[in-house]
């Protein structure tokens, strides 16, 4: 019975032994599979980390494009707000052009009906003008054929009589068929003036009244024409919508101030050669002797008639001339500064000097 107690208690420490053997054994293994476990469990922590990390660039990256992207949004919405805000503007003004190129063609029938009227009002003016023209003519040329007739008178006679009293006898019976003529001045556009001045004073003098009258015409109808110009300016001005019509009538305007000058400028040149001439001849009527005008350096015997007939006749008439006398007889002679070129003025002082 010991015996077998001795036996169980030597198989219990056997079991014993065996038993710590194989909890040593199996502490061991765990503890190797522990170690390998948390290795694993690092290099997973370690990855999942990185890819956490990774997410979270991936994550900013995408709100930074997404802020980005709603950036652009943004811009696009605004530009398409400008774009259309641009778009009804054209289309605004797009309207207003309509509008004006309607009204400019307005304007533009209403100035062909103004210059059609206008070209209407003024045929009988050209008409006239056409008939003065041919007054003229015909008084050039019987101007022409009472000088020839002077002339042959002159050479069959061979009388020594003054050029102003052979003059007037020859061309008296022609002065009132001339002032009948000078009545009958209408309103022409334009009024061409002979450069070649008339042999003889009177027929001059009645040329003068016939163009001045003409002038004088044409003045008023050019100023009329300013006028209605003016007025025309003045609507566009107030109305504001029609920029090209509005330069156009500003150049018709410009235009007709200029012609207005110049038919002015024509009217006083026309105006101051017949006051001269006239103040010559009333002069000439109250002289009962005259200088030889060839001493004068530069007067010859083409002008020394011309002179004669223009009612020049003494020293004294040239020595008082002022500068306005030498250029109306310088074109009334069509000899350009030849009177103040040769100082005729100097010289006919002189004379009376001497």
């Amino acid at each position: 019975m010991e015996g077998f107690l001795v036996l169980l208690l030597q198989m219990a420490l056997l079991l014993l032994a065996a038993a710590v053997v194989f909890f040593a054994l199996g502490w061991r293994w765990r503890g190797q599979n522990a170690k390998h476990d948390i290795a694993t469990l690092d290099a997973r922590i370690d990855a999942d980390s990185a890819a956490l990390k990774a997410a979270q660039d991936q994550r900013d990256a995408a709100l930074s494009h997404d802020q980005m992207l709603r950036a652009t949004q943004t811009k696009i919405e605004s530009d398409l707000q400008e774009a259309n805000d641009h778009r009804r503007n054209l289309e605004r003004e797009l309207i207003r052009v309509h509008d004006e190129l309607r009204s400019a063609r307005r304007d533009s029938n209403q100035h062909k009906k103004d210059l059609s009227a206008a070209r209407a009002s003024l045929q009988p003016a050209k008409t006239e003008i056409s008939e003065l023209k041919a007054q003229l003519e015909s008084l050039r040329r019987e101007q022409t054929t009472l000088q020839q007739t002077w002339i042959k008178k002159q050479a069959e006679t061979k009388t020594s009589e003054p050029i102003k009293e052979s003059l007037d006898a020859v061309i008296e019976p022609t002065k009132k068929p001339k002032k009948t003529r000078t009545s009958a001045v209408a309103t022409p556009r334009k009024t061409r003036i002979s450069p070649k001045p008339a042999a003889d004073a009177q027929a001059t003098l009645d040329r003068f009244t016939i163009e001045i009258a003409a002038q004088q015409t044409l003045i008023t109808a050019l100023r009329q024409e300013h006028d209605d110009w003016h007025r025309r300016v003045s609507r566009l001005q107030e109305k504001a919508n029609d920029p090209a019509g509005l330069g156009l009538a500003t150049k018709s305007l410009q235009r007709s101030e200029v012609q207005v000058i110049e038919a002015q400028t024509t009217l006083d040149r026309l105006q101051r050669q017949q006051l001269a001439l006239r103040h010559a001849l009333d002069q000439a009527s109250s002289q009962t002797e005259e200088d030889d005008l060839t001493k004068i350096k530069g007067i010859k015997g083409v002008l020394n008639t011309r002179l004669n007939a223009y009612g020049i006749r003494t020293f004294k008439q040239i020595a008082t001339w002022t500068d306005s006398d030498i250029e109306t007889f310088s074109e009334l002679l069509a000899f350009k500064d030849r009177a103040k070129r040769d100082q005729w003025v100097q010289q006919a002082q002189a004379l009376l000097k001497a």
